[in-house]
């Protein structure tokens, strides 16, 4: 790749809206769910409220999952915007409880690489990146960011864009990184959008 940033490729833009329309759709079409639910409540008998329960607990799950996913747009962007892609760097493995580990090397010293992590809760087993590591049909994948921090994972094309971050970069509970990191790798991990220490 020849862009300073993932961002000035046209196929990047491209691919990001592609995942937002297809978000934005997707927490749509569950929030239109809850009035079709209720129609479908008022109109059967009072007795099979106890089958409609189970629904309305699944349906106000997977309109939770959305609206974090609609939530990260703004944080892929913010990672494109100040990183390079870096073609097939990324190492896609299985992690228990059907999630998928994405393994990069440490920017300033590639013999060392860092592990950041997808998946493992109710309901993202149907996610592309997990049932396309459970298939075997992705097993490295382009990588934007910095791994300490956050990052940007895609199939090539670049497609399929997911963010992806260690928790003590967006976690304000936990202390940020400070050690082993340059000046520099802070400052793009900042504007990147990273909770990032003082070092």
């Amino acid at each position: 790749m020849h862009y300073k940033t993932a961002w000035e490729d046209p196929a990047t833009r491209q691919a990001w809206r592609r995942t937002a329309m297809f978000r934005c759709a997707a927490l749509l079409g569950w929030l239109l769910g809850f009035p079709t639910w209720l129609f479908a409540v008022v109109m059967t008998p009072t007795w099979l409220l106890v089958l409609w329960l189970p629904v309305l607990w699944v349906g106000i799950w997977y309109t939770l999952l959305a609206m974090v996913a609609v939530t990260t747009l703004r944080g892929i962007r913010r990672v494109l915007r100040v990183y390079p892609w870096q073609v097939d760097i990324a190492e896609v493995r299985a992690k228990k409880k059907g999630s998928t580990q994405f393994v990069v090397p440490v920017p300033e010293r590639p013999e060392k690489s860092v592990s950041l992590g997808y998946g493992g809760l109710l309901g993202t087993g149907q996610h592309f990146w997990v049932r396309a590591m459970k298939s075997g049909e992705v097993t490295s994948a382009w990588f934007a960011g910095d791994p300490r921090y956050v990052g940007v994972v895609a199939t090539p094309g670049p497609r399929n864009l997911l963010w992806v971050a260690q928790r003590e970069a967006t976690d304000s509970r936990m202390s940020p990184r400070k050690r082993g990191v340059s000046p520099e790798a802070r400052a793009l991990a900042r504007a990147a959008g990273a909770r990032v220490g003082e070092g």
